[in-house]
């Protein structure tokens, strides 16, 4: 399988993950400020969603933007990252439902962290032109321990969402804008890996 069609596969995958997001919405049974307060949770759960999924699609689009080789094992692991995004809407409806029990908020936290871990490995697994840069070798070794990072905070706080639910929610969107802060690989590539051009010698002037 080429990039393009596993780029196109996983934009799919995304389109029906946030349809599956806003089909979950219900209409409010009261009127006026009433009906607005009744589906005020399930409204923050949609938002707090969407943005979870619209930063792993960037990250993931980032990911990939550089590939040049794509492995079997780079596709089996692109397609455990997807398992974990099309499980956003299911632990969505329980959080929008249930938004101060703990399972909801666990789920979204917890799946967040799964979901990061399979596009690191993803991306690992594959070879990328950043790859055959030295220069941006330390920053690759940083980029990795970060995100080891936000998977870890993840997954702590998917468990700590049992004592408090909103450590769940907290951590979620913490680790999502922690990584939309960070600068994309092609980004970095442009900042960083440029090899400066030589000054040409000025040839003298004939006589």
């Amino acid at each position: 399988m080429t990039k393009n069609r596993l780029e196109l596969f996983s934009d799919g995958v995304f389109a029906i993950v946030l349809t599956l997001l806003a089909l979950d919405l219900r209409a409010p049974r009261t009127h006026g400020l009433g009906g607005l307060t009744e589906v005020a949770p399930a409204l923050g759960v949609h938002a707090a969603s969407f943005f979870v999924v619209g930063v792993l699609w960037l990250q993931h689009h980032g990911a990939l933007a550089r590939v040049l080789d794509i492995k079997f094992r780079t596709l089996l692991l692109n397609l455990l990252f997807l398992f974990w995004i099309t499980l956003i809407p299911f632990g969505a409806r329980v959080a929008a439902e249930r938004p101060l029990e703990p399972l909801g908020p666990s789920l979204i936290s917890g799946i967040t962290g799964l979901a990061f871990l399979a596009l690191l490995l993803t991306r690992l697994t594959a070879h990328s032109a950043l790859d055959d840069n030295p220069r941006l070798a330390r920053w690759r070794r940083g980029r990795i321990v970060m995100l080891s990072a936000l998977i870890l905070m993840d997954l702590v706080c998917a468990a700590g969402a049992w004592v408090l639910p909103w450590i769940g929610y907290a951590a979620a969107i913490s680790s999502m804008a922690w990584a939309l802060a960070l600068p994309t690989p092609p980004e970095v590539e442009q900042r960083l890996g440029s090899v400066p051009k030589q000054a040409e010698p000025v040839a003298a002037e004939e006589v």
